[in-house]
């Protein structure tokens, strides 16, 4: 099917891969003849119908986009996230586009989120045609960034993602655009395709699996220019930015305040014209015009300053600014060290001594979802964090003397005995206001079973070990007269599944177990660096009074000992989501997940609606997944498939 317009030429085609699947591909183009340089992407989300070009198209670009296979208009099948197949299929589009007659043999990659993790993909495959890429929001390796973090699942995967993908994974292609072939290429979806948690399940260790979809440890295959952007509030910072750390090839970075949007309309603001950024980097690359965007400051970075925790926050507090490298070459190592009466010191105690925290795998309502939440907007952001204090280890410091920037990854260096063999450790940086309120700035998680990735093992109960956690990236101003404070408790509710054994956990404190973190504290500025050249967004940021949140609650239930988090979401028409998490105090090994997803369609002749439920769960032993896929044509049962997996626990 084709649409023209006097200034640009859109169509759909569906192009063939080496086993025959035909991609459903949207291609919009400027109408005069030519040869143009191509920016690419593809996502599992369903593209739609065809619908206006992109602004990048009247920039002298063609626009290139397609479906996963096995998704949206798409033929062929799934059976996993980032599957070999579909890699494959990235590569092979590259030169697709770099050989049609409207190309100028030069082809660029972008995308958020999934479509920024393919794209890193696709670099490190390095097909001849791709000369440059941004990703926004994306990250060099699955495992230990997205399904679990710090050795641990990742409740997100299993209250949202893995329900989410099961109903989209199974949902029909649109009649209108595959005609004759509607029925044949849903058919073999249906057969043919897998829920994306069965896998996630399945690959519950790290292994062959996710080394094979990380760019982690490949940084040297990557020939092609590279843009990482992200957002403090969002989920990805810490691999972009080692990312841009490892590789060799032409690179920026640019780090502001936001979410899990595009800068030109992301919350919290400020935003910035993200269009002309974009059109910089490719007319350099894809073009040969020296844009002057390699003149500027290489890495670009927001510096937060204290903003009063709010669960959605419109606007962050702080400032942009640029830096030559990363990490900081300046950044000095500044240690604080835990001492007796929660005090946080400069200089390390004298004498020994340790506190205990009992593990209650409740706490951790207060630290916000990761990213701020899976939703449209992040709704989920840290509150106070004294609301967490009562289940935690709290060390905090004198008032500041000075202002004190911290731009790198703090590291807790933590000597931890435990009563039991299996432990989950989270630690917190927080911004204390001088009226006693509790920001949260960064975070680290590790299941301590993992102290040693490399060689995994169980605690010693009572034996008190030596662990390192790294915690997220951060570019933070603590301003004169706030405190600093260090939290460490056993779990966090909204982003870890909790750890199976009752326990309590000791920090050991003094000269023999010098227990501390490093704050990487960053003086002046870097007159080298370069000026930036940023320029506002065109979108103004809402009024916070205007934005309407899902439901979203967190619970507990005094006489069962439980706490529960639930909440409703849609995610678009009629693609409404639903999910509850119960985890106990009592029996930490116990946990369970619910979630609920509906795609609903109306062509012609035909309403369709696939429902996906998805129940996770744990006991001491074992972890659990099923899936539920029921759908309807007409009101009539149309297809009905469930999968059941189960994992033995090991040290998770």
């Amino acid at each position: 099917m084709t649409a023209s317009s006097p200034a640009v030429r859109s169509e759909t085609l569906h192009v063939p891969m080496c086993d025959g699947a035909l991609l459903s591909v949207h291609v919009h183009r400027p109408a005069d003849p030519g040869r143009y340089p191509v920016v690419m992407g593809y996502t599992p989300y369903n593209k739609g119908r065809l619908g206006g070009p992109p602004p990048i198209v009247a920039h002298g670009y063609v626009s290139v986009l397609f479906d996963v296979r096995g998704t949206g208009n798409s033929g062929g099948s799934t059976d996993s996230v980032y599957c070999d197949a579909e890699r494959q299929d990235g590569y092979d589009m590259v030169e697709w586009c770099a050989a049609q007659p409207w190309s100028n043999g030069n082809v660029g990659m972008w995308g958020i989120s999934y479509g920024a993790v393919v794209a890193l993909q696709i670099a490190a495959a390095a097909p001849p045609s791709l000369k440059a890429i941004i990703a926004r929001s994306g990250s060099d390796d699955p495992y230990t960034e997205w399904t679990n973090t710090g050795y641990a699942p990742r409740p997100y995967i299993w209250m949202n993602y893995a329900s989410i993908m099961s109903a989209f994974n199974f949902s029909p292609p649109d009649p209108e655009e595959l005609g004759d072939r509607w029925e044949s290429t849903w058919r073999e979806r249906l057969e043919k395709n897998v829920p994306w948690g069965v896998p996630f399940m399945r690959q519950m260790n790290d292994g062959p699996f996710w080394r094979d979809r990380s760019l982690r440890d490949k940084y040297d295959r990557v020939k092609c220019a590279v843009y990482v952007v992200d957002g403090w509030a969002d989920w990805y910072v810490t691999p972009l930015m080692r990312i841009f750390s490892k590789l060799s090839v032409p690179k920026k970075a640019l780090m502001g305040p936001w979410g899990h949007q595009w800068p030109d309309g992301a919350l919290p603001g400020p935003r910035l014209d993200f269009e002309r950024e974009a059109v910089r980097w490719f007319d350099q690359w894809l073009k040969g015009i020296d844009t002057g965007v390699m003149k500027s400051a290489p890495v670009t970075l927001f510096v937060r300053e204290y903003s009063k925790p709010e669960h959605i926050l419109v606007e962050d507090h702080g400032r942009f600014r640029g830096e030559r490298d990363w990490p900081i070459p300046r950044a000095a190592a500044t240690s604080m060290h835990f001492a007796a009466g929660g005090k946080l010191a400069s200089a390390p105690p004298s004498d020994p001594g340790h506190d205990l925290v009992t593990y209650d795998p409740r706490v951790g309502a207060a630290t916000g979802m990761h990213g701020g939440g899976p939703y449209s907007i992040n709704w989920v952001m840290p509150l106070d964090q004294r609301h967490d204090e009562i289940d935690s280890l709290v060390y905090t410091s004198d008032p500041l003397d000075d202002d004190t920037e911290v731009i790198g990854q703090p590291r807790a260096e933590l000597h931890v005995s435990s009563t039991a063999p299996g432990a989950m450790v989270m630690v917190k940086l927080c911004d204390v206001a001088p009226d006693g309120t509790s920001a949260l700035v960064t975070k680290g998680y590790l299941n301590l079973a993992y102290r040693d990735a490399k060689n995994p093992a169980p605690l010693e109960p009572g034996k008190v070990h030596a662990v390192a956690i790294d915690l997220l990236a951060c570019a933070y101003r603590f301003v004169r007269g706030h405190r600093i404070r260090m939290m460490i408790a056993g779990g966090d509710l909204l982003n870890i599944w909790p750890s199976p054994h009752a326990a309590t956990h000791a920090i050991h404190r003094g000269p023999a177990h010098p227990s501390h973190v490093v704050l990487p504290v960053v003086k002046g500025v870097d007159p080298a660096a370069g000026a930036m050249d940023l320029q506002a967004s065109i979108h103004p940021l809402p009024r916070r009074e205007d934005l309407k949140p899902p439901a979203f609650s967190v619970a507990r239930n005094i006489t069962q000992q439980t706490a529960s988090v639930s909440y409703q979401e849609s995610y678009g028409p009629h693609r409404p989501h639903s999910a509850e998490m119960t985890v106990s105090g009592r029996e930490p090994a116990k946990a369970e997940i619910r979630a609920d997803a509906r795609c609903h369609f109306e062509y012609p002749g035909k309403t369709i609606s696939v429902d996906a439920r998805t129940v996770t769960s744990s006991d001491a032993d074992v972890f659990r997944h099923s899936v539920r896929i029921e759908i309807t044509v007409n009101g009539e049962k149309y297809f009905e498939k469930g999968w059941i997996e189960a994992l033995p626990r090991g040290l998770m």
